[in-house]
């Protein structure tokens, strides 16, 4: 399966970089001045560094956050009155209900063995269940949608050819890939093989795909998060193999619906296979989707990833709509079991329709 290329003029307004310290929690840095300084409290367990730190005046959230206040007085930061999308992100009423999404939900609902899970019902605006929604924990190969995310952010040009080289080098070994260093291939089949088969390298040369250093890749994501609400996650690599991505079952929920609302990303994300394509190999190899909802006809899968490593677990996120007509945002984190989410997909699946 291929995808033809749209495209969109975008730009990201400068308000503020955000930086997490290990001691001081979170700041905010204004453009063009390295003095004016604010200091905000970030969650205990969320206190630790964003490397590398994106230079000043190149990067910063356009969601609607200021700084007030007298230089020598020290800045306040005050939040949007209601959540604004970036600018980047094409112009859709839909992406709205990411502001709705910080709301408490439920802790009684379904059996759920996951160690978190968050359940939103995108139609109604609410929150149908949560366990553990806002404990950052790793995600693995989520953190894909993420990288996608930052990839669109930068207006890259998928169609654009480039080269697989050292830098695309899966950051743990061991890690399983269908690319290889050498292999010449566009932005469109390394995004298509990162969401729709997990490939690592695929993620890793995402940042090759919009003219990226990897480094220089890794802040625009930790940026992106900003923009799109997601107050407790923080990123190290593309790939989501390194234990250091972390994020909450609300916030990779928020993701889950950025790239669900996304034209070029959604089409991409369901997709229950893809052809990759490179231009120095003589044949097309088809690689299969991860997820194992797609075959479901009860089910319209509009976005979902799985992921997985030892200390993260098994994972799964997605945006679906039921036989009933219910529209869906489902993430689960910390599964024990490789069968363990699909079983809790089921479990949740069944309470909704009967909630």
């Amino acid at each position: 399966m291929r995808v033809l290329a749209t495209g969109w003029a975008g730009g990201i307004s400068l308000l503020a970089i955000w930086v997490v310290t290990p001691l001081l929690g979170a700041k905010s840095v204004a453009p063009g001045d390295t003095g004016m300084v604010a200091t905000v409290e970030a969650p205990a367990e969320f206190q630790r560094s964003f490397e590398p730190v994106p230079p000043a005046g190149a990067v910063g959230p356009s969601v609607g956050w200021q700084t007030v206040g007298d230089a020598d007085q020290g800045l306040t930061i005050v939040p949007p009155a209601e959540f604004l999308p970036p600018s980047w992100y094409p112009a859709t009423a839909d992406i709205l209900v990411l502001g709705d999404m910080d709301a408490s939900g439920p802790t009684k609902g379904p059996s759920v063995r996951s160690r978190a899970a968050f359940v939103y019902d995108l139609d109604a605006g609410a929150v149908l269940y949560e366990k553990n929604p806002d404990t950052p924990r790793p995600v693995a190969s989520i953190t894909k949608l993420v990288s996608s995310l930052a990839l669109v952010s930068a207006d890259s040009d998928l169609t654009r050819e480039f080269c697989i080289g050292a830098e695309q080098y899966p950051t743990r070994s061991g890690a399983r890939s269908r690319l290889s260093t050498g292999d010449c291939t566009t932005g469109w089949d390394v995004l298509g093989a990162a969401l729709v088969a997990s490939d690592n390298r695929g993620a890793m040369s995402l940042a090759a795909a919009a003219d990226m250093h990897l480094d220089e890749f890794v802040g625009r994501m930790n940026r992106v998060s900003v923009e799109l609400g997601m107050t407790r996650s923080s990123w190290v690599d593309p790939s989501g193999l390194e234990d250091e991505n972390l994020s909450t079952a609300r916030d990779i929920a928020k993701a889950t619906v950025a790239v669900s609302y996304h034209p070029v990303l959604q089409p991409v994300a369901s997709a229950p296979f893809w052809d990759l394509w490179r231009s120095n190999k003589a044949y097309v190899r088809r690689l299969n989707s991860t997820d194992h909802l797609l075959g479901r006809e009860d089910l319209q899968v509009e976005t979902a990833k799985t992921g997985y490593t030892d200390t993260a677990g098994y994972t799964f996120t997605t945006v679906l709509r039921t036989e009933s007509g219910r529209h869906l945002a489902i993430t689960l984190l910390g599964a024990d079991g490789k069968l363990t989410r699909w079983a809790d997909m089921g479990r949740i699946l069944a309470w909704v329709d009967h909630a």
